[in-house]
């Protein structure tokens, strides 16, 4: 299968005049830490690699959130940093369906629903952050003031380390 060089989401990124860089790497979910195998193949510290989830704020609002690979997400804190109670990952063919991405490709930009975002604040400290770009196996590596500035993002700490 040929890897993409261009997604809805780079798409989204040149219309919004975002400079950007993008690299492959070889997806393999069977040897499980996709995030952390992604880090080590960019050549990049995990805390600047960051995934993405789609995630349900009291079961009604859909929401991204964008945090470190090796972290884990704290979905209180999610849920509060956009005005609600509690959060919970959303089904992956609801996920499919509301943002047009692949399970392993999803990424905050492009999506087919506009959807909150959440980043966590430790992307602050990064001069620049890899995100997946749209589909699996596949980044962009953009300043962190970018994400904000394209999804409108709320910066929160959302996140409990991983173990």
């Amino acid at each position: 299968m040929t890897s993409p060089t261009e997604t809805a989401a780079t798409l989204f990124l040149d219309s919004m005049n975002v400079p950007y860089e993008t690299r492959h790497y070889d997806y393999a979910p069977e040897k499980g830490h996709i995030g952390e195998q992604a880090a080590e193949a960019l050549g990049a510290a995990p805390e600047g690699v960051f995934k993405t989830l789609a995630v349900k704020v009291d079961r009604k609002m859909p929401a991204f959130v964008v945090l470190p690979v090796r972290e884990r997400v704290d979905f209180k804190a999610v849920a509060a940093a956009l005005g609600g109670r509690n959060a919970k990952m959303m089904q992956p063919d609801e996920a499919h369906e509301r943002t047009g991405y692949v399970q392993g490709g999803t990424t905050p930009f492009g999506s087919r629903q506009t959807l909150p975002v959440v980043l966590d604040a430790s992307a602050e400290g990064q001069e620049k952050i890899w995100i997946n770009a749209g589909a699996q196996g596949f980044l962009v590596c953009l300043a962190p003031e970018e994400v904000t500035r394209v999804t409108g993002a709320v910066l929160a700490k959302v996140t409990h380390p991983a173990g």
